[in-house]
């Protein structure tokens, strides 16, 4: 593993962009109808995903923006668990609400469409691989954030 020695801080900074968009772009071919916990999984990850990519705007990237990147994917990582718990634990989707499309159609308030993005919703319990590629997605690339922030010291 010496070659990966050899990366820079910003070579991480773009293999975390790259690896990031291609989640994303896949993560939209796999599934074409996602749940409420789904779309908010892909919104932590292209949150965090942004973040470095502006930060490689920057000449020496702040701490502040691996650290925002961090929480967005460990946010993700939270939602895709609060997934998993409510496909595999019987009886866990029963105080799930309804879906997300329904509460937007119905203009319900603001309040209560960020509590089913982040809470799920019924349709959240049916059986989807897409959260554990999803918190896989995400600890690759908390795991690359945790590389590039290692290199970053060692400069």
């Amino acid at each position: 593993m010496t070659w990966l020695r050899q990366f820079t801080s910003r070579d991480w900074l773009l293999a975390i962009v790259f690896f990031g968009s291609a989640f994303l772009a896949a993560a939209v071919l796999i599934q074409v109808s996602a749940c409420s916990l789904c779309m908010t999984q892909r919104y932590f990850m292209a949150c965090g995903v942004v973040t470095i990519a502006i930060a490689l705007l920057h000449q020496r990237v702040p701490l502040i923006y691996p650290v925002l990147a961090a929480l967005f994917w460990v946010a993700g990582c939270l939602v895709a668990f609060r997934q998993l718990w409510i496909m595999y634990v019987p009886g866990a989707a029963t105080n799930c609400g309804p879906g997300i499309d329904f509460l937007i159609a119905n203009e319900y308030p603001l309040s209560s469409i960020v509590r089913t993005m982040l809470m799920g919703s019924g349709d959240c319990a049916e059986p989807s691989v897409i959260p554990l590629l999803a918190l896989a997605g995400l600890l690759i690339l908390l795991t690359m954030l945790f590389l590039h922030v290692r290199s970053r010291k060692s400069v």
